[in-house]
């Protein structure tokens, strides 16, 4: 069983086979965010700070998403480039630690949950649809971090929060909305995924007793 301390490793939903992939677009992420990772730095922001503040910026993408889709298309890249900035912030500060990702895991849920109910509110797809995505997306996460720290394998990770977010900015500019389908897709995806999950728990968890420290 994994060490508790190790749990900041998994909260970034990574399967084993995007790792090594995921390394390397962080470290070159890193390389190019790194004069702005130094000036938040510079002038006391920490990442956390960085995080919320990401959130916050999504006002604006809700404020403008119908009638100026151009500003909230502006206001939702603002948020993605904040919310890959804060942890290029924590590493530059050797505080990429489990309380930074626990912080960072959460915001960025919100972040797409905040996205889709207003998709939804403003009925730009179908919100029994939005809740369902949102629902198995918040599911499959929570049981990819178990499988982690039960060192059960996970070959695929459904990452479609950035697809959902580009298909709002093909709508912005060009009037084609595929968000309702897309999400459609990803839903039966990711409810596949929940129910594989939960049968490797089930079964890895099949007589053992105690808690998850014995594992």
């Amino acid at each position: 069983m994994a060490e508790i301390q190790d749990i900041d490793k998994y909260l970034d939903e990574y399967s084993q086979t995007e790792q090594s992939y995921y390394n390397k677009v962080r470290q070159w992420r890193d390389d190019i965010l790194l004069p702005l990772a130094r000036f938040f730095n510079r002038i006391g922001i920490s990442a956390n700070q960085l995080s919320f503040f990401g959130l916050i910026i999504l006002g604006g993408f809700v404020y403008y998403v119908v009638d100026r889709p151009d500003l909230a298309t502006v206001f939702l890249l603002l948020h993605v480039l904040v919310d890959g900035i804060d942890g290029t912030v924590a590493r530059l500060n050797k505080k990429d630690d489990m309380s930074g990702s626990v912080v960072d895991t959460i915001v960025d849920h919100m972040g797409i949950f905040i996205v889709i109910l207003t998709l939804g509110f403003f009925r730009m797809i179908d919100p029994n649809i939005g809740l369902v995505y949102i629902y198995f997306y918040t599911v499959m996460v929570f049981l990819i971090i178990v499988r982690y720290l039960l060192k059960i394998p996970v070959r695929l990770v459904i990452r479609s929060k950035v697809l959902v977010y580009a298909l709002y900015i093909l709508w912005a500019f060009t009037g084609i909305n595929f968000i309702n389908e897309a999400l459609l897709v990803f839903s039966i995806l990711l409810i596949w995924i929940t129910i594989v999950s939960f049968f490797k728990i089930k079964n890895k968890l099949k007589g053992k007793r105690g808690g998850i420290k014995y594992f």
